[in-house]
């Protein structure tokens, strides 16, 4: 698990769905991503969650963190 940089929480919390959709469709065309089909409207619907988010801790003096796993 990490923590996410107030610089990219600030970022999303700021990011208007301009913005976002500009974001989603550079990262739908990363080979990850184009290979298994993932559209710029299903990226675009992660970024504006993951801003909707990021706004809700902003405004609860709360953090965001992410967890992966291999």
């Amino acid at each position: 698990m990490v923590s996410l940089t107030d610089t990219l929480v600030d970022a999303l919390a700021r990011a208007s769905r301009d913005d976002l959709v500009r974001c989603a469709e550079q990262w739908s065309t990363t080979d990850e991503l184009r290979q298994i089909g993932i559209r710029v409207d299903a990226t675009t619907d992660v970024l504006a969650a993951l801003a909707g988010l990021a706004r809700r801790a902003q405004a609860s003096d709360q953090r965001l963190y992410c967890w992966w796993a291999l």
